[in-house]
């Protein structure tokens, strides 16, 4: 009996340090894949090579969030094409077409038109002052351009590479600054367009002979500056955000008749950038939270009544203020981006479980401007601190973020070099982690 107590006592203590000893060879992984994906987090500018190998090592070693994440957004980067601009300001604005194909984007000087299959592009030279706002229908056929003296001019896109002018949309009056246009929106097939002055005005237009627009109604939105303007793609509901008020709802249906359906509430006072799905049922509101901490976070709520908005998520986000925000048109993937400078893109295809796909980055300053094509297979990042727009080809977005290890793997063995594998990792074993010793370490082998 005393034996038999021995024994089992024995096996008792060999199961404990057994377990203790795997729990701690499973901190030291973890650890060692933080560590390779923070040098390769740091090497992503300078040496993309070698980030996209420590990438992989990392994920290699343990597969998390923080692994698989940095890895994808190192993968992405590959995937940037940066365009020069003519402008010497840099860009505010950036928009894109529904196809991907044509870009518009905007400093303060001068909007251009982008062929961003051949990276050329066409400066609108227009009437009125500096360029304060664009918009760019899905179809890519009809541009829209405001100045801060309160004209909005129509252009036609037919031939991005020969825009044309077709008519201007004067503002309500000579206000001075209180007639700057602060936001553009137009729908799909260009024939509504929606312009929100400083003075909190909210401009509805009928373009359907654009030659001839025809305004349809004026209509005083908020007491203070319109930061932001929304339409969806049937020009049928507008979205509205203040600096000082909360975010409105709008049916458009009549647009001679704009009727205010609804206030998201809480009332979010502190919105500083919104996007609307081209299907107008879903929104995105990017805002500062109020509170002591400051947090930045957007919300997203389905739009399926008008007169009921309900917010499905809350995103948190980076303590930076996100200065724009991008949609698909079928509302399945958001892009945040601000003053951080880099922009986050978002699945939102069940909107009530936002889940985050990657990160774009590589900008110094902030960004102001985001834009999606359909199906985010093209997008674009402007700042006003570069002299260059950069487009992200996107096509792959979701297999990459997926299974990154895959989509190098599968293009054939990666490897690092053992002097560098001990360089990084301070000298492990890569025997232990499933990898062959050897002069070179095989980054698909690790497990």
């Amino acid at each position: 009996m005393l034996a038999a107590l021995l024994a089992v006592a024995l096996a008792g203590a060999g199961t404990a340090w057994w377990r203790e000893h795997e729990e701690a060879r499973a901190q030291e992984r973890v650890a060692l894949a933080h560590r390779l994906a923070l040098h390769a987090a740091e090497l992503r500018g300078d040496d993309p090579v070698k980030a996209r190998d420590l990438g992989l090592a990392a994920l290699g070693v343990r597969a998390d969030d923080q692994t698989g994440g940095g890895l994808t957004d190192t993968l992405l980067l590959w995937r940037r094409d940066d365009l020069w601009l003519r402008g010497p300001d840099g860009a505010w604005h950036a928009e894109v077409s529904g196809d991907g194909r044509v870009g518009l984007v905007a400093g303060t000087e001068k909007a251009e038109v982008w062929d961003l299959g051949s990276g050329r592009a066409v400066a609108l030279d227009g009437p009125g002052g500096a360029v304060e706002s664009l918009a760019l229908s899905s179809d890519g056929r009809v541009a829209l351009t405001g100045a801060d003296d309160g004209a909005t001019t129509v252009w036609d896109l037919t031939d991005p590479a020969h825009p044309a002018r077709r008519a201007t949309l004067p503002g309500v009056a000579a206000k001075g600054p209180l007639d700057d246009v602060q936001a553009l929106a137009v729908s799909r097939d260009g024939r509504v367009a929606a312009v929100a002055d400083f003075a909190g005005n909210l401009l509805v237009w009928d373009l359907a002979v654009r030659d001839h627009p025809v305004r349809r109604s004026v209509t005083v939105v908020h007491g203070s500056r319109t930061e932001d303007l929304e339409l969806s793609g049937d020009g049928g509901t507008a979205v509205t955000t203040t600096d000082r008020g909360p975010v409105a709802i709008w049916n458009l249906a009549d647009p001679a008749h704009p009727v205010k359906t609804a206030e998201l509430t809480p009332a979010i006072y502190t919105g500083t950038a919104a996007a609307l799905s081209g299907d107008g049922r879903v929104l995105v509101v990017a805002r500062r939270d109020p509170g002591a901490d400051r947090r930045s976070q957007a919300d997203v709520w389905t739009l399926d009544d008008l007169a009921r908005p309900a917010r499905t998520a809350v995103i948190e986000l980076p303590p930076a203020d996100m200065l724009d925000v991008a949609l698909t048109p079928d509302g399945a993937t958001a892009l945040l981006a601000g003053s951080n400078g880099s922009g986050a893109l978002w699945d939102l295809s069940v909107p009530a479980r936002p889940v985050r796909l990657a990160g774009l980055r590589g900008y110094p300053s902030e960004v102001r401007g985001v834009a999606l094509s359909d199906g985010a297979r093209v997008a674009l990042m402007a700042a006003p601190g570069s002299t260059t727009f950069s487009v992200w080809d996107l096509g792959d977005l979701r297999q990459v973020a997926a299974d990154p290890e895959r989509v190098l793997c599968d293009d054939g063995p990666r490897s690092l070099s053992r002097t560098d594998w001990d360089r990084f990792t301070g000298g492990a074993d890569p025997s232990d982690l499933g990898g062959p010793g050897g002069r070179d370490v095989s980054l698909c082998a690790l497990r």
